[in-house]
């Protein structure tokens, strides 16, 4: 089954919400809200840590839970694992992360690109189309649908034969109803 659909750029560019996403947002990280401020910063950079974030637009209601490094939910995660400098970067003058996230949503290859304060746990954010991805996905496609259209023309052809070899050694419903009623 393909994880993306046939035309991701028109999709991205035409989507309703992939247009509201596009646009630079107000973002908030909403893991642990039970819990004190001091707290969540710290469960929020622990997260970072671990190659996760819970993230949510705050004008669309969209909650993501962002991966940063390939093995970030996996049990058998590496032990040195560490995050990719390109993203999740502490800005410790500013006070702030830089994040970026690649990921398949509704379908369309896309990669959330924003920042977080880490005093206020709120930043900016959006989702630009990844065309790289896109590429690389696309041809995964192809080839499933390939081997698809393949293992079809295949089930038909073995489907027409065994029907032949049916037809053949035994004579039609009809004539063995009328060959019965004969006897």
């Amino acid at each position: 089954m393909p994880r993306v659909v046939p035309d991701q750029k028109n999709k991205f560019e035409t989507d309703e919400l992939f247009k509201k996403l596009a646009q630079d947002m107000d973002v908030k990280y909403t893991g642990y809200r039970d819990r004190q401020p001091e707290d969540r910063k710290k469960k929020f950079i622990e997260d970072l840590n671990e190659g996760i974030s819970s993230i949510t637009f705050v004008a669309t209601g969209t909650n993501l839970c962002l991966q940063f490094c390939p093995h970030a939910l996996n049990d058998d995660k590496p032990k040195d694992m560490s995050l990719p400098s390109e993203n999740v970067s502490f800005d410790l003058e500013n006070h702030k992360v830089n994040m970026s996230s690649r990921f398949i949503m509704n379908g369309v290859c896309i990669k959330w690109v924003g920042w977080i304060d880490l005093d206020t746990l709120v930043g900016k954010a959006r989702l630009i189309f990844d065309e790289e991805q896109a590429r690389v996905e696309d041809e995964i496609m192809r080839a499933v649908m390939k081997e698809t259209q393949e293992r079809v023309r295949m089930f038909e052809e073995n489907q027409r034969r065994w029907q032949e070899q049916h037809h053949l050694s035994s004579p039609p419903p009809l004539q063995q109803a009328t060959a019965l009623s004969n006897q």
